[in-house]
């Protein structure tokens, strides 16, 4: 289910519309821009923080510790995407062949916009302050966010109008 909200809301507000399923994932993180401070790295599994034109910045983070993180108050994106995947499964960052991004990328402004990691089982689009958006293979996720915000749309619809 691809929803997208014509606002934009703070980590905390969009997490806390998961009633915590999210914490049964871990978590990738990259494509990030915004207000977020290096005191809050150790609350990363792993992360790789790249100062040059060709690599994204990056990090793994636990459900539980998102939680965490997410009520932080001076934590805010402007871009970024978080993809999720299942507690099982192990990303290398120093091999990440697939990083998903959102500032600039066409593929989620299409008929039928698919997650951009083939093993992740969500992806939240932080997008340019104004938009995010949402596409979950977790129904249930979907249906937790859709009922807290009354106005989201479907992404599919929204992208034929």
């Amino acid at each position: 289910m691809n929803t997208i909200l014509e606002s934009f809301y703070d980590l905390k507000e969009i997490v806390s519309s998961f009633n915590n399923l999210h914490e049964k994932y871990n978590w990738l993180l990259s494509d990030l821009d915004g207000s977020f401070p290096d005191k809050y790295l150790h609350y990363f599994t792993d992360y790789r923080i790249y100062n040059n034109r060709t690599n994204t910045s990056t990090y793994w983070i636990t459900g539980e510790k998102l939680t965490e993180l997410a009520n932080k108050e001076d934590i805010y994106f402007i871009w970024g995407v978080f993809s999720a995947f299942d507690k099982k499964e192990i990303i290398n960052l120093d091999v990440l062949k697939e990083e998903p991004y959102a500032d600039g990328n066409p593929d989620f402004w299409i008929e039928a916009p698919i997650i951009q990691h083939p093993k992740a089982i969500i992806e939240l689009v932080f997008w340019d302050s104004s938009l995010i958006l949402l596409l979950s293979k977790d129904e249930e996720i979907s249906r937790y966010f859709r009922n807290k915000f009354a106005k989201w749309k479907d992404l599919e619809e929204y992208n034929n109008e």
